[in-house]
């Protein structure tokens, strides 16, 4: 009677909607509860006239609706049945294993049985469902209590050459984790933001390839992956896409919100609260992802993760990525302003010896702005990644490198940074080649615009960007490694060797780093043989090389 009522008064056929979409137990479920909801909480819901699902509903994936409306609906607990073609009252209850009912009392008993036997099913879903639900609050806590708690929010200034400025950068999480995860917590303060906005090199790099191929993402549908204040949301809808959907887990939604209303855009983009490896979307696809994932040595908080699981989830077969690919290159320094500041200051403090506080510094990974000048050899592709190719088990990797030294120094470190690209092309997701040393706008150029690279004709256009030395400083900086024991070298030298990144195994946000190094020297009259095996097993297996370990925690 009651599905009778609703499809003559309000138009809308239960039983007809549940065949068409095919929904299972739980679907049938959100729409009766989101039903019962709207009917008690809007008077003119009573009064619609007509009532549709398509099947594109959000609260159709809502499992807000699991929860009942009413407490004890006994239409709940019928749902599997509500698709039958006889009325209840018409058939004989049947039960297995047992005959037809012979008279009234064994026809009430089967019906007492198979009522049991259908509300014992209904139960072990609901178990099965809170068991589903109990696994994810396992690895929520799991993740959080593994989580790296970030608490270096203060910034001591605003420049990012300025090296005794702290990063106000959280790390970024691709495992699940509750609203009030630190991780999430930490890009919710304005400090974080401003300080990324404020990084034309980062900002202008984006801007300016979703600007320049507003043919692309006219009426597109975009997802943002990471969209913290709604900049690149805002690109996007203001280069002519249809639909944005902007995501993102911290506080910072609320502003985004904000800052979408007030540039009258919040009808083509929705933010949506929650992590991408969990959330669902109103569509099945999209055309574009854009995020800005990238952390300190590109790979530090373990965002391009996630990314590549939003690809996975969302992007069309022939989607695009942006940025679409990114290369990590090493170098060697010379720094002897550094050495001093903050090595050789250790050795006669107000008079006094304090050797023990030197030691973190060789072991830790040290993010800082190095000055060109301080470069003191070639720089080696030693790392590539193809966003639309790689997978996450190839973002640990190992790798040899060889360094050429240019001039007679003391080099005190090895370096290492990335550069970023895109593409508006997914078959061509990745530069033919680039030297990261000679970027057009960092090469005399006037242009106050990211890197353009332009080779072939029927290569399409790449943009991008470097946050190496010989660049404008960045919010990323680089990635210094210093030598325990700094090599005395001279010009035509080698330092040779393997180098080995890695999540760390209980904060998969963090990196670990394992370094074998040799001397070769460039001497003509230096009877040692130049030539080494750089293959992984023989670098271990070498007494010849240096092992140093060091972290990014």
């Amino acid at each position: 009677m009651l599905f009778k009522h609703c499809e003559k008064h309000h138009g809308f056929d239960f039983i007809g909607t549940k065949k068409r979409l095919n929904m299972d137990f739980y679907t049938s479920m959100r729409v009766i509860n989101y039903i019962r909801k709207m009917a008690l909480g809007d008077e003119n819901f009573a009064r619609v006239s007509e009532f549709k699902i398509d099947g594109s509903e959000a609260f159709l994936n809502d499992d807000e609706f699991l929860k009942p409306t009413l407490e004890d609906d006994s239409l709940l607990y019928a749902i599997d049945e509500l698709d039958l073609e006889v009325p209840r009252e018409a058939q004989e209850p049947q039960v297995e294993g047992f005959d037809p009912p012979a008279n009234d009392k064994e026809r009430q008993l089967m019906e007492m049985v198979s009522a049991l036997r259908h509300m014992h099913e209904i139960k072990v879903r609901d178990i099965q469902y809170m068991q589903e639900q109990f696994e994810n609050y396992k690895t929520s806590i799991r993740s959080q209590f593994l989580a790296d708690i970030t608490d270096n929010l203060s910034l001591a200034g605003s420049e990012f050459d300025d090296r005794s400025v702290k990063s106000a950068l959280g790390p970024k999480s691709h495992s699940k984790a509750t609203s009030s995860d630190p991780y999430f917590d930490s890009y919710s303060s304005n400090e974080i933001h401003e300080i990324m906005l404020k990084d034309q090199v980062r900002t202008d790099g984006y801007r300016d390839f979703i600007y320049e191929n507003k043919a692309l993402f006219k009426d597109k549908i975009v997802l943002d992956v990471g969209c913290g204040t709604g900049i690149l949301s805002m690109f996007a809808a203001r280069a002519g896409a249809k639909k944005v959907y902007a995501v993102d887990n911290s506080e910072i939604v609320t502003k985004a919100r904000e800052n979408i209303k007030d540039n009258g855009l919040e009808d083509i983009i929705t933010v949506v609260r929650g992590q991408i490896e969990y959330i669902d979307l109103p569509v099945k696809e999209v055309d574009i992802i854009i995020s800005e994932w990238m952390g300190y040595f590109l790979l530090y908080e373990a965002m391009l993760d996630s990314v590549l699981v939003a690809s996975k989830r969302f992007l069309k077969p022939d989607g695009l990525l942006a940025p679409s690919s990114s290369k990590i290159y090493l170098t060697a320094i010379s720094d002897e302003e550094y050495m001093n500041d903050h090595v050789h200051y250790w050795n006669n403090v107000y008079g006094f010896k304090m050797s023990a506080m030197k030691g973190p510094i060789y072991s830790e990974a040290l993010v800082e702005v190095v000055p060109a000048k301080s470069v003191v050899a070639n720089h080696v592709e030693l790392s590539s990644f193809d966003h639309h190719k790689v997978k996450i088990q190839d973002l640990d990797f190992v790798n040899p490198f060889d360094l050429v030294i240019t001039k007679d120094c003391t080099v005190h470190a090895l370096l290492g940074y990335f550069d970023i690209f895109f593409s508006a092309s997914p078959q061509q997701s990745t530069p033919p080649k680039v030297d990261s040393y000679l970027p057009p706008h960092f090469n005399g150029s006037k242009k106050n615009r990211a890197e353009i690279v332009k080779s072939e004709p029927q290569i399409p256009l790449i943009h991008g960007f470097t946050t190496g030395p010989h660049g404008k400083p960045t919010h990323w900086r680089q990635v210094m490694f210093l030598f325990k024991n700094s090599i005395q070298a001279k010009a035509g030298d080698r330092i040779v060797g393997s180098f080995s990144c890695h999540k760390n195994s209980k904060n998969s946000r963090g990196l670990d780093f394992v370094v074998y190094y040799k001397v070769l020297s460039g001497d003509r009259n230096d009877t040692k043989d130049s030539t080494v095996d750089l293959s992984l097993p023989a670098v271990i297996a070498s007494r010849d090389f240096t092992k140093e370990t060091y972290r990014l925690h």
